[in-house]
């Protein structure tokens, strides 16, 4: 069990399900903290994507950034459960309490104020990927160039990609910007042709690519944004004194894992 400074004894009440986690400290010198979860925390899925998180079957999953979460809530003596819900259906399951966790989320000044995030626990690197055949812009490293030639961009639109793109999102250009909700969708987009190429994790680009071993898709070099990925919770069901224990458990699970960059 981690050791935790600490010097509070508090009940964290669950009120959309009415169910009570109890943070207990015990102060002892350097005071051991145990955080002991009455039910399983709830993680959302919303579609596969390998490695990070992805479905073996209808009851079972696999991933590094589950991997990795339940390892660090096995510290805090808490289990973890899935659940299945649209893209569209996750921010509201989070501010209502119906779930606990959203893997893989960027900080933006609207999300900072309604939920609560763990420690960076690795970096994801968006870029665009296209296929083989497709002539490219002048400017292929600029997402603006793709753009005022016209052509369609697919991306998760309750994704983070930076201010650059949110700009571009509001700008009167020839081309657009396109929200498809799955990585799976997006994918199959660009191999019918109704788009133009899409904004992933270069990581999750590459493992599908040596997984199914395609050969006519490409990634631009330069990055679209890179940014830090950290867990997110909901702030309904989890009190600040919880996510300080996990930020501490995560920090030394993060010293003997090693998670994709």
């Amino acid at each position: 069990m981690i050791a935790i400074p600490c010097y509070f004894s508090v009940s964290l009440l669950r009120p959309a399900r009415s169910r009570v986690f109890w943070l207990i400290v015990l102060l002892v010198g350097s005071c051991g903290a145990s955080a002991r979860c009455t039910e399983p925390l709830t993680l959302v899925f919303t579609g596969d994507w390998f490695p990070y998180l992805y479905r073996i079957n209808d009851s079972s999953y696999a991933g590094s950034d589950k991997a990795l979460l339940v390892e660090t809530l096995a510290e805090l003596d808490c289990q973890l459960e899935i659940l299945p819900l649209p893209e569209k259906r996750v921010e509201r399951a989070l501010l209502s309490g119906q779930a606990d966790i959203v893997i893989a989320a960027s900080k933006s000044p609207k999300r900072l104020q309604n939920f609560w995030f763990s420690l960076a626990y690795r970096t994801q690197r968006n870029v665009l990927v296209y296929r083989e055949d497709l002539s490219l812009p002048p400017e292929p490293g600029s997402l603006r160039s793709w753009l005022q030639e016209g052509r369609i961009i697919a991306l998760n639109d309750g994704g983070w990609y930076g201010s650059n793109v949110e700009q571009l999102k509001r700008a009167s250009l020839t081309g657009s910007l396109l929200h498809v909700e799955s990585f799976g969708s997006r994918l199959d987009m660009l191999s019918l042709g109704r788009v133009d190429g899409f904004i992933d994790d270069a990581e999750a680009i590459n493992a599908y690519i040596a997984k199914h071993q395609l050969k006519d898709l490409r990634m631009v070099n330069e990055a679209i944004h890179t940014t830090p990925q950290h867990f997110m919770f909901s702030r309904q069901n989890l009190a600040p004194e919880f996510i300080n224990a996990f930020n501490q458990a995560l920090s030394e699970t993060l010293k003997t894992t090693t998670t994709p960059d």
